[in-house]
């Protein structure tokens, strides 16, 4: 078994249909901002916004983590696209070989037609090495798949959402 305390490079893949993709990789970010790394976060489909307000982890990496975490995400007063903000996720990555690159919602983007999987996989290789890149979404691209080192499936058993209980603040925004 290796134990290392430096990055290798490993690609992350969070999937499947049930709850926890996006918050797995927020524990991720958590954890190596507390080792003092730094991170690029990039909601590729989402804002900072939802009913008004800032959602719950931006709050906390500005409140917390600002000096660690850079996050990018769609801005509808500024018209980006997803493929906008994976761009300059991926440049801000290049220049300053975060530990972790969070593309968040990375699979949907794809699946939507909204990214394509080549522009995603040549964007990750020309990642400097060092740099761990995490991909979450509902159903992750074969090509995602092959490419990974790690990948966990979120298997819904039950939700509350089945019972009507949608948005909740503080589990869901």
């Amino acid at each position: 078994m290796w134990l290392l305390s430096a990055a290798v490079g490993l690609i992350l893949v969070f999937t499947g249909d049930g709850k926890g993709k996006t918050t797995a990789a927020l524990g991720l970010i958590l954890r190596a901002v507390g080792h003092g790394y730094r991170v690029v976060l990039a909601h590729l489909l989402k804002t900072l916004i939802y009913r008004g307000e800032y959602v719950g982890e931006y709050l906390a990496i500005k409140r917390f983590l600002n000096d660690y975490v850079e996050v990018y995400s769609l801005d509808p007063n500024a018209h980006l696209t997803p493929r906008d903000v994976l761009n300059k996720a991926l440049e801000r990555a290049r220049a300053v070989k975060p530990f972790l690159l969070v593309l968040d919602e990375v699979n949907n983007a794809v699946n939507d037609g909204l990214l394509m999987v080549d522009e995603v996989i040549s964007g990750i290789k020309s990642l400097p090495q060092e740099v761990n890149v995490v991909l979450t979404g509902r159903n992750a691209p074969r090509e995602f798949l092959e490419i990974a080192d790690l990948i966990t499936v979120m298997e819904p058993v039950r939700h509350y959402f089945d019972r009507g209980i949608v948005g909740v603040r503080g589990l869901e925004w």
